[in-house]
């Protein structure tokens, strides 16, 4: 009997261990590409003009193209030590240098300063699949370079402050931390990753996450965290992962248009001013939704991957689904930095109360139908290059205004970039209308001596109304000035749209006015064709002194279904009351709703936030907040820790 317990003992302990590698070994499992033809084109391409001298593919790219060339064995031995070589000589390994551990951007940098240190940062994240999945298929010189260029790089990362609130940069260090440790065995280094994720976690707990909602960044952050959930042998750091993996989504259902395949909501770091959808939804949201999935490099497939095996939650599908939601989330730790987002069927309307960086996305409408799932989202934005639809970088505008630069402008300012201002803001939302405040003086990026406040439009309107008269749209080159009450108003379907100007500092007599431009919007960063991709836009140019200021309220309203409701609902935001007093500086304004009062009051010269007037108060002390149900702190509460810095 002893013998027949012994044996069943033996066959338990082996099931365990059985299970046990199998768990660990899943995270090696390369997932199949979608397209193995797309994929050895773009490697046919990559390694051709990576022997090109100068390199036209960027470092980082580098490392990508290996994880698919190794995947893939399209490079002979020889070859993979050459590329890791190339890689190796924009590592900065001069001790005294200011970037000792870094890696260049391009292939022309000298001078041992990178300027914009989050590079090395970049390089690991994609770089140490290499390593943890094909350092097998490597030969003995090509691993020993791969192994001093980590080595360095863990140098690079460690020196490279980075503040928490720069979440894809703060994540990815985590991940290459972690991973560094792991491949290496170097406990000193997975646990300073553990630190720096628990930093981390503490501050989102608190505050939310500084770069909400980026069609960009938060692809990149998922990424990060992501690949610690698969590829971390730590329960620990597994299952922090896995909490932060269903915050991000929470918040990314929440905003979610399923139907047209991009993120709603006011924006943090969006480089599309027309029409929000990057990364996040090409590589990630939209593939795992059902979308064609069109990755081409194993290192998204592989992330890809993970988040098919976690899957969205029956939870997070009713949100993305929930008719008539109102979201309220944090986003930093000041008691401003908040966004708010309303969505209907088809239409959502969202406002931001702080400036993050000149690439966001503060106040924004999307319109959404079967008929029209995807069109330009209405946005506002203030800036000084006459750059009305962000089109700046695309066209290289950049390099032909160089001689335009300021002096001493920063390596990474972004010049090249389609720059707005980092403008004051402050905006009151009463679930699907705003009453919203920017101010804005000319900074480095402005080229022109005055500012403009421009609001893009889709050119897919079924009405346009000024004020009380019907307008048809210009002839392309043409425009159209508002009448004197300062309103334009949309119909869409059974959608309505007023914007209503209620002060402003433009020079007297001068008006908003309605601009066709023959804009048509063609994606550049990603792989997508939209249909109906045309174009308008309202601009109030601000004087010559370089500052602007105005204030509007922007409403929309749904089951507008037949003329009358659409006269109604024009009559209705046309007789609503409004107060504008300005005094000593202060500006008070709003406007008075069925409901109550909506507006703000604000000290203009000290930019400083006096009053929100608001008939629904916010939700009491939210994180995430949907229709005043905390989603954030359940998930989150617990990584509060009061003695982490």
């Amino acid at each position: 009997m002893q013998i027949i317990k012994d044996i069943i003992l033996i066959f338990c302990l082996l099931g365990v261990n059985i299970q046990l590698f199998g768990q660990e070994n899943s995270s090696r499992e390369i997932p199949q590409m979608p397209n193995p033809e797309v994929r050895l084109a773009t490697l046919q391409r990559e390694w051709k003009v990576l022997q090109q001298t100068p390199p036209q593919l960027g470092v980082r790219d580098g490392y990508m193209f290996l994880v698919d060339a190794l995947d893939a064995k399209f490079l002979k031995p020889e070859q993979v030590e050459w590329a890791l070589k190339l890689l190796q000589t924009r590592a900065i390994s001069d001790p005294n240098a200011r970037s000792y551990g870094n890696m260049y951007w391009g292939w022309s940098e000298t001078g041992g300063d990178v300027g914009d240190g989050n590079n090395v940062e970049f390089c690991v994240q994609y770089g140490i699949l290499i390593k943890l999945l094909f350092d097998d298929r490597l030969s003995p010189e090509a691993r020993k370079t791969l192994d001093q260029i980590f080595e360095l790089a863990t140098i690079g990362i460690r020196n490279q402050p980075i503040r928490v609130s720069y979440t894809n940069i703060y994540l990815m260090r985590i991940w290459n931390l972690v991973a560094i440790g792991q491949a290496y065995q170097k406990t000193s280094v997975l646990e300073e990753g553990r630190r720096f994720f628990d930093i981390w976690l503490n501050h989102v707990a608190r505050y939310g996450n500084r770069e909400y909602d980026s069609p960009t960044y938060c692809g990149v952050d998922l990424e990060s965290l992501l690949l610690l959930h698969r590829f971390s042998t730590d329960a620990d750091i597994k299952g922090k992962a896995a909490d932060a993996i269903r915050f991000f989504m929470n918040d990314l259902c929440s905003h979610y248009n399923e139907r047209g395949g991009f993120l709603g909501g006011a924006h943090s770091r969006d480089y599309n001013r027309v029409f929000g959808r990057d990364l996040l939804e090409e590589k990630y949201m939209n593939p795992l939704l059902g979308w064609e999935n069109t990755n081409n490099h194993l290192f998204h497939q592989i992330c890809l991957s993970e988040l098919q095996q976690i899957g969205i939650s029956p939870e997070q599908k009713e949100l993305m689904n929930r008719p008539n939601r109102f979201i309220v989330q944090r986003w930093d730790s000041l008691a401003n930095t908040y966004a708010c987002d309303f969505v209907g069927n088809k239409v959502s309307i969202a406002s931001s109360n702080q400036s993050y960086s000149p690439d966001d996305k503060a106040f924004a409408i999307y319109l959404s139908s079967p008929r029209i799932p995807q069109m330009l989202n209405i946005a506002y934005n203030m800036e000084g290059r006459d750059d009305h639809y962000g089109t700046w970088a695309a066209e290289g505008m950049g390099e032909k205004m160089k001689h335009l630069m300021p002096a001493n402008y920063p390596s990474n300012g972004g010049w090249n970039k389609a720059r707005h201002l980092m403008y004051f803001m402050q905006s009151a939302q009463n679930k699907g209308e705003f009453v919203m405040l920017a101010l804005g003086e000319k900074d480095r990026n402005c080229i022109n001596k005055y500012l403009n406040s421009t609001i893009i439009l889709p050119n897919a309107f079924d009405e346009i109304w000024f004020g009380k008269n019907k307008m048809t749209v210009p002839e392309v080159g043409g425009k159209v000035a508002f009448d004197q009450t300062n309103t334009f108003f949309a119909r869409f379907e059974y959608v309505a749209i007023a914007i209503r100007i209620l002060w402003d500092n433009a020079d007297e007599g001068l008006k908003m006015s309605l601009f066709n431009d023959g804009f048509s919007y063609q994606p550049k960063r990603e792989s997508f064709k939209m249909a109906n991709n045309t174009g308008l836009r309202l601009t109030l140019q601000h004087p010559d002194n370089g500052k602007g200021a105005i204030a509007m309220w922007w409403k929309t309203e749904e089951r507008i279904k037949t003329d009358d409701d659409f006269q109604k609902f024009r009559q209705k935001v046309l007789n609503t009351p409004v107060t504008v007093n300005e005094k000593n500086g202060i500006v008070d304004i709003s406007v008075k709703i069925p409901s109550g009062k909506l507006g703000v009051k604000t000290h203009i010269a000290n930019k400083k936030r006096l009053e929100y007037y608001n008939p629904t108060p916010l939700p009491k002390d939210f994180l995430f907040n949907v229709d005043r149900e905390e989603i954030g702190k359940p998930i989150m509460h617990k990584y509060i820790q009061r003695h982490l810095k």
